[in-house]
């Protein structure tokens, strides 16, 4: 049996989309795998977004069998107990290469790369574009929405308005020139898993600038894939914005994304990436 031991456990919170992305989806497609059980001894015991700490031994002290640690952030930037927890893993997994570069340096153990992918039974039919851009959308955690300040003027110059889809509204229209006028069009919507694909596509694209933060070169792509996915063009500046005017141009960037999107990141792409990774490591052990 393998069991998650995840973020949401942990903390008594419900809803929070790395352990929806990394855990909830994987299980439901999984038969051999489910959420971690107090007292349990799993064969596997994946640590999702979970570090030792000083009142919290767990990671350590396990030995029911394998340990691996799945790890989406940068969190000793918060000063989370990462080497520590690391030294105490059979394997890494992490979604990003920036993340698989930075682990490779804390130890030799395996660090295997599994993006974040995505449950395709909730993904919608493909959703042609007719007409000029009039909307854009943004989603994400408000404490990321610092990413998309300086696009604000360019989308009031060009006249396209703005939805936000987020925990909390970060009031974006704030940016603009003219605050009062480009707040009238602005939208916020609270972020709802169930919802998500739906509210996406009430836009025309969407805006994902690369962030410039020392922490955004670890992030995984999972906003990028989750807007192809419901067959949106990902504009990440200026140029990319005056291109998608143009329904054609959104029409030709949307649809391949698309297509690629469905092939590459089905979460089950995930559970058999796990499953490699698992028999390497039993394998290993036969051997020693």
């Amino acid at each position: 049996m393998i069991s998650f031991l995840n973020f949401e456990q942990l903390h008594g919170k419900k809803n929070i989309g790395s352990t929806n992305l990394r855990v909830h989806q994987l299980i439901k497609y999984w038969p051999e795998a489910e959420q971690y059980k107090f007292g349990s001894k799993p064969d596997v015991l994946v640590f999702q977004k979970v570090y030792w700490n000083v009142d919290y031994y767990l990671p350590e002290t396990y030995k029911g069998g394998l340990k691996i640690l799945d790890i989406c952030d940068p969190d000793w930037l918060d000063n989370m107990y990462i080497k520590k927890t690391v030294d105490s893993m059979d394997a890494i997994v992490v979604p990003s290469k920036g993340l698989q570069d930075f682990m490779r340096q804390l130890t030799d153990k395996p660090v295997k790369l599994i993006p974040d992918r995505f449950d395709m039974e909730l993904v919608p039919d493909f959703k042609k574009h007719n007409g000029k851009l009039k909307r854009i959308v943004w989603f994400g955690y408000r404490h990321n929405a610092e990413t998309i300040e300086g696009a604000i003027p360019a989308l009031e110059r060009l006249n396209i308005a703005l939805t936000v889809i987020s925990d909390e509204d970060p009031l974006m229209w704030r940016f603009a020139h003219n605050t009062e006028h480009y707040r009238k069009s602005y939208k916020f919507h609270k972020y709802n898993e169930e919802s998500i694909y739906q509210r996406l596509q009430e836009a025309q694209a969407c805006l994902l600038p690369d962030g410039l933060r020392p922490k955004d070169i670890f992030k995984s792509n999972n906003k990028t894939i989750k807007a192809h996915l419901a067959s949106l063009p990902v504009a990440k500046n200026i140029d990319d914005l005056e291109r998608f005017m143009s329904d054609v141009e959104r029409n030709k960037e949307a649809e391949y994304n698309y297509k690629q999107a469905k092939k590459a990141y089905d979460v089950k792409l995930s559970i058999k990436e796990y499953k490699d990774l698992i028999n390497e490591l039993q394998s290993r052990d036969k051997k020693n």
